[in-house]
């Protein structure tokens, strides 16, 4: 996540300074895609195969300097901005660890075959 957060507000900073320049700096700010690194295996609505992101990040190109270019992404990313802080932070943690959950599940039946 601080990762995320540096790469956000460093795009942001790029984009303003360089803006008068005729430099466009974008950053596209994915929540989950259903791949290996995520843990997901299945697609969802909220978590697309990295195909159907891959789509709708290169339609989005060059249209806001911060953006969700995903529309269920951008629809959850409009709630978590209407919705107290500490309650988005408490929802995201436990869905991240449960995510790691399941990870450790899944790498823990591979070395016990």
């Amino acid at each position: 996540a601080a990762t995320k957060a540096y790469a956000d507000q460093f795009s942001r900073s790029l984009y303003v300074e360089y803006k008068n320049k005729g430099i466009d700096v974008q950053c596209q700010v994915p929540m989950y895609v259903a791949t290996k690194m995520a843990s997901i295996r299945q697609a969802s609505l909220f978590a697309p195969s990295p195909e159907t992101y891959a789509r709708a990040a290169v339609r989005y190109i060059g249209y806001e300097p911060r953006c969700a270019p995903y529309w269920p992404h951008a629809l959850l990313w409009f709630l978590f901005s209407v919705v107290p802080e500490p309650l988005v932070d408490g929802y995201v943690l436990g869905m991240s660890l449960g995510i790691r959950k399941m990870g450790r599940a899944k790498e823990a039946r591979k070395k016990a075959v």
